[in-house]
Parts: C-alpha cells; sequence; structure tokens
C-alpha cells in the first residue's frame, strides 16, 4: 500500500509523488492532513487557507474522476502519519511513504525528518520527491546550470486511473461539508479574487498564455494593469503547487517557439526569468532559515527587531496597514492588498520601503502584515524581500533604493485608474493636483502622516551608517553577500 501525502503540490500532473506512487496500478491511499499548526500559524493569513481548502476540493475531484479520492485526515501530522501507517500494518499491507520535500517553513523539514526517521524505525521505505527544482547541496556555483538541466525535463505523467481500495480507519477524518462547516471563518471573503485548484491553476495558465502574455515585461509594474490580470496571476498557485514551475517554464517556452514575433518572445523570456528568481528564493530559505525572521547581518539587530512598537510607531503601522497614510499611491496598494490579498511587486516593493525607512518600523512587522493577507503569501521570496526593501542586504553597493510614492503616481499610475479605483476620494483631481496636494484645502482626503523627504534622509542615513559598517567587516573578513 503506498500512501500519497500531499502538501504544497496539489495537483497530479508533473508530481514527482504521485508518478511514482501510482506507477504499475499500486493500490494507493492518496491523503492530506489538515495540521493546526497551519491554519494557527502566525503568518497565516485568511485568504491562503481558503486557496488551500478550495485546491484541495479541486484535488479530491480530480482523484475522484481517476477513479480514487482523497483522504482529509486532522491532526498533528506525524501523530496522523505514524498512526496511519501502524493501521495499515495491522491490515497486513507494507506501507511506502511519498512525499514531496517541504522546502517553506523549519516545522515542515522537521515534520519530515520525524517522519523518515519512524518510516526507517520500522525498516519501512519512502521516497521524498521534489515539488519544484531544489539543489541538496548548498552549491550556488551550479544551481544556473542544474535548474535549467530540471526545468527542461520531460514533466511526470498524469495518472489516468489511480487504484485506492475501501479502507476503515480508525483516524479523525473530514468530509469537505464538514471542513467548510468546521472552518467557516475562512469563507467569509465576500469575492474570491484567486480561486484554488489544479483546474483553476491551469486555465489561468492557459488565459495568460492566449493573450495576457503581451507586453508582461513592463506591464508587470503598473499597479492598475497588474490587477487587470497583464501579469500572469499564477504565483498562487505556485505556492501551493496546484501547477509546477515545469510546467509552466516549458509551456511559456513552447509559446514564445510559436509567437514568431520579438516582443512576445521579449515578454515570455521576461516571465521565464521571474520563474527562476522564484526558485532560487526556495533554494535561499532552504539552507538558510535564519533569514526569515532574523537580520540577515547582526549590525542591524540595534535598528530592526520585532519588539513591540513604541506609540508614535504603533500610529504609523495602524496608519500603514489601514491604507490611510496621506500617501495616495501607498493607500491605495495596501487597500488594494486588504481587499485582494494580493499587490504587484512593485507596490509591494513601495510599501516596504515606506514602511521600513520612512515610518521607521521593522521589517518584522510589516512582512508579517503581509503574510497574513496575501493569498500567494511566500515566506522564501516575502521576508527575504522585506529585508531588501528595508536596505538590509547586498551592503557591498554603495547606495539601496527607496521609492518615492509620489514619482510612481506620476510613472507607474499616470492615469489614476489604480488611485482612483482604490481612493476614491480622490476621483475628479488631476496628477499635478495631486501631487501639489491641493486636495488638502477642500478636506477630502487626508493630509500625509509624515514629511517623507525628511524621514528618508534622516532613517535613510542611520540604515546607510549600519550598512558602512557591514560592508567594512565583510572586506576585511573577505566575506560576500549571500544573492
Amino acid at each position: 500500500m503506498h500512501i500519497l501525502w500531499f502538501r504544497r503540490d496539489l495537483r497530479l500532473n508533473d508530481n514527482e509523488s504521485v508518478a511514482g506512487a501510482t506507477a504499475n496500478n499500486a493500490p494507493v491511499l492518496p491523503c492530506f492532513i489538515i495540521d493546526p499548526w497551519f491554519y494557527q500559524w502566525a503568518d497565516v493569513g485568511k485568504a491562503r487557507v481558503r486557496f488551500l481548502f478550495e485546491s484541495l476540493e479541486n484535488l479530491d475531484r480530480n482523484l475522484r474522476n481517476a477513479g480514487s479520492r482523497l483522504y482529509l485526515f486532522e491532526g498533528n501530522s506525524v501523530n496522523i502519519l505514524q498512526e496511519l501507517t501502524r493501521q495499515l500494518m495491522q491490515l497486513l499491507h507494507t506501507p511506502k511513504l511519498y512525499f514531496n520535500r517541504d522546502v517553506q517553513v523549519e516545522y515542515g523539514i522537521e515534520r519530515d525528518k520525524a517522519i523518515a526517521n519512524f518510516y526507517q524505525q520500522l525498516n519501512l521505505d519512502y521516497h521524498i520527491g521534489l515539488n519544484n527544482f531544489l539543489q541538496l547541496e548548498d552549491n550556488r556555483e551550479n544551481w544556473f546550470n542544474e535548474y535549467y538541466t530540471y526545468v527542461r525535463e520531460t514533466p511526470h505523467p498524469t495518472p489516468t486511473h489511480i487504484n485506492t481500495p475501501e479502507l476503515s480507519l480508525n483516524l479523525p477524518q473530514l468530509t469537505f461539508a464538514e471542513l467548510k462547516q468546521k472552518y467557516s471563518t475562512f469563507y467569509e471573503t465576500k469575492r474570491v479574487y484567486f480561486k484554488g485548484g489544479e483546474t483553476q491553476g491551469q486555465a489561468t495558465l492557459n488565459s495568460f498564455l492566449t493573450k495576457r502574455f503581451n507586453g508582461y515585461h513592463w506591464k508587470l509594474s503598473r499597479p492598475w494593469l497588474a490587477q487587470q490580470k497583464a501579469t500572469s496571476h499564477l504565483s498562487p498557485h505556485l505556492t501551493f503547487g496546484t501547477v509546477s514551475v515545469r510546467t509552466v517554464y516549458q509551456r511559456t517556452k513552447a509559446r514564445a517557439a510559436e509567437a514568431h514575433e520579438p516582443k512576445a518572445e521579449f515578454s515570455l523570456k521576461a516571465f521565464r526569468d521571474r520563474l527562476r528568481w522564484h526558485d532560487s528564493f526556495t533554494q535561499r530559505l532552504y539552507f538558510h532559515p535564519e533569514i526569515a525572521y532574523t537580520n540577515h547581518y547582526p549590525e542591524f539587530d540595534e535598528y530592526y527587531r520585532p519588539d513591540e512598537l513604541t506609540q508614535e510607531q504603533q500610529e504609523l503601522f495602524h496608519a500603514w496597514c489601514e491604507g490611510i497614510t496621506g500617501f495616495p499611491m501607498v493607500d491605495a496598494s495596501m487597500r488594494q492588498l486588504k481587499t485582494m490579498g494580493w499587490m504587484n511587486f512593485r507596490m509591494r516593493a513601495m510599501c516596504a520601503t515606506f514602511l521600513t525607512i520612512n515610518c521607521g518600523v521593522s521589517w518584522h512587522h510589516g512582512a508579517r502584515h503581509y503574510m497574513n493577507y496575501l493569498v500567494d503569501g511566500d515566506l522564501a521570496i516575502n521576508n527575504w524581500q522585506w529585508q531588501m526593501q528595508a536596505g538590509i542586504t547586498n551592503p557591498l553597493s554603495d547606495t539601496f533604493r527607496i521609492y518615492n510614492p509620489n514619482k510612481n503616481i506620476e510613472e507607474k499610475d499616470s492615469d489614476l485608474r489604480f488611485i482612483y479605483h482604490w481612493v476614491r476620494e480622490l476621483l475628479g483631481y488631476s496628477v499635478p493636483e495631486i501631487l501639489q496636494g491641493k486636495y488638502i484645502e477642500h478636506g477630502s482626503y487626508l493630509q500625509p502622516i509624515l514629511d517623507w523627504s525628511k524621514t528618508r534622509l534622516v532613517n535613510g542615513k542611520i540604515v546607510s551608517d549600519i550598512r558602512k559598517r557591514v560592508r567594512q567587516r565583510l572586506l576585511i573578513e573577505g566575506g560576500e553577500e549571500y544573492e
């Protein structure tokens, strides 16, 4: 009996563990464990849990189309798998466990080690596959070539039939109706902007490659166009593995070959570069899990700490979270985040520098807020990017970027469609009037909560001085930035 344990790989297509477990018509028990850790995790968000549940429901539907079903267990993952294994052995089965490596959080890595040790103690076989590319040795020199070798390999086949016998198990299980009832709080969102599931993931990829990819390379930084699906909108599907990076890469490559048009090929090449960028963050977190919550350089501990905020910082942080800072581009983006559970990358970066540099609030608080709302929240990308935007990383460079929210209005939302949509108080005002603050005299919109130029100068110098100290130490030690 093969146990097929799903986690962040909620698909049948191009799934190493699915292909291995279902080979030769072996009996398979597909399962997912609703582990309390996940929905009690401080960095979890309602939109992400809902996306997960929708993906599980779709996975069950696809399994049933193949003659199988998804066993939905509930409880501590290690305890459930240990008891499941024991019960199968009592039924005279010899279980073999298939699962793909979890690289997102330390909890997952330690959980997988505990399961592997348990199987070793019982002299039972298990197989750990890859959900997406991961170099199992911390060797960045060969990473680039090995990544492209992986994404160009033939995808794992999708099983058309899965042999799942009926089993009577004494374990806490849920039906999907019970799941929705018990966890109804995660279904409270009025409108779902990103629906979960492999079927939806494939449909999203199809629509992107049909025509939405055109102009991707420049539209991705325009928040209104990105909101209107000028970007792929595949990020939550990649986060939960409802579509594989390899599938996306190969189909994108094939679409570029069909296009026979330089601009189309350039846009799709830019998109594939983002896929590689996505997996490089996963690689970094796997070998450096401390970067999720710890400053990459200890010199920054004196300035960026996860401590309780002062009263002034609390007020600034609250205004930032609620989108009431008086900076239209920041407010529009933060309101979009709370409503959609998503922002395009440029706005995520801009809002991050505003909080850390201008407001002087540690990146730890902003990173958690993002993870509490982002439907595509990925710890590997999110928290490292927060360190980057806070000015912590790459200290060997003399400068670091601080986004100007007003300049971004002119450059990225010159027709004000994004701001008008999310900050309706500014409807009717022109770009010059907004930049000049004409709305203030009419009381139609908030005054800025801070002086952007002054805080950029004062707090920017604090960060810059710390970077200089890090740079001096690294040069003396001969160390290098982890890129």
